[in-house]
């Protein structure tokens, strides 16, 4: 298939499942959003950032399953997502674990760049900082970065749907996409795109309102800005489900 018309099949795939399903996906938008943004942010909650990387596997497979449900035309069953991943639970949490050792070497590495920074800009209030300054931190995490979602972009759900093991699922997770490496970057880049679109012509349209009050309409636009984030992350994970369904056939 030409690649050109497989990343526009699966974007509008894509976009199809998440306008079947608009409520529900705002809501698994919001939910991840509270749970790897918002809680660990909030002082006195940051156990929420070592809890979320354990359970963010049984979320992908939950959100996939339900996504698949509607592709497939059946009725969305939660005992049924418990019976799929009841046998697996020790393997699913074990890519979990291998998430959790995974961001802590990331952590290792760019620990010192953050804490150089930090010492820095005390030393120099002055200063003022440039892309270039974090050019460091941001190439480890893009090098470290990449390879962690190559190897874990479909590993849970090889566990769950295929019954592979975990050492399995995240070789061919990472041969998945090694393989379809530039379709699934450019499905990704697009459905990010389509969101930055959307956001910018929102904000000109209703900044061009301002007879409504400043503050109105920066409420307004915080809040279109969190619904239009959850529809984006519910997209990324329906072009999970759809990416998945065609790879692993």
């Amino acid at each position: 298939m030409n690649i050109f018309l497989q990343i526009r099949n699966w974007i509008l795939k894509s976009v199809w499942l998440v306008k079947q399903s608009l409520k529900i996906s705002i809501f698994f938008g919001m939910l991840y959003l509270s749970v790897y943004v918002i809680f660990p942010a909030i002082p006195g909650m940051q156990f929420m950032g070592l809890f979320s990387v354990f359970i963010w596997p049984f979320m992908t497979i939950l959100i996939v399953y339900f996504y698949s449900t509607i592709e497939t035309n059946k009725n969305f069953s939660f005992e049924k997502y418990i019976e799929t991943i009841k046998p697996k639970i020790s393997n699913i949490l074990s890519v979990g674990l291998f998430s959790f050792a995974y961001a802590v070497l990331l952590s290792s590495l760019i620990g010192n760049d953050i804490v150089g920074l930090v010492e820095f800009s005390q030393n120099n209030q002055d200063h003022q900082f440039t892309l270039n300054d974090f050019s460091g931190i941001i190439f480890k995490l893009i090098i470290m970065g990449i390879p962690f979602m190559m190897m874990t972009w479909f590993a849970p759900l090889l566990i769950a749907f295929k019954q592979y093991s975990v050492i399995k699922s995240i070789k061919s997770s990472f041969a998945a996409c090694l393989m379809f490496l530039i379709p699934l970057t450019l499905s990704l880049l697009t459905l990010a795109m389509l969101f930055l679109l959307s956001v910018f012509m929102l904000s000109a349209i209703l900044s061009s309102l301002s007879s409504s009050g400043p503050s109105f309409i920066s409420f307004i636009i915080s809040f279109l800005m969190l619904i239009f984030m959850s529809i984006f992350i519910a997209s990324t994970f329906a072009l999970q489900s759809v990416t998945f369904k065609e790879i692993f056939k």
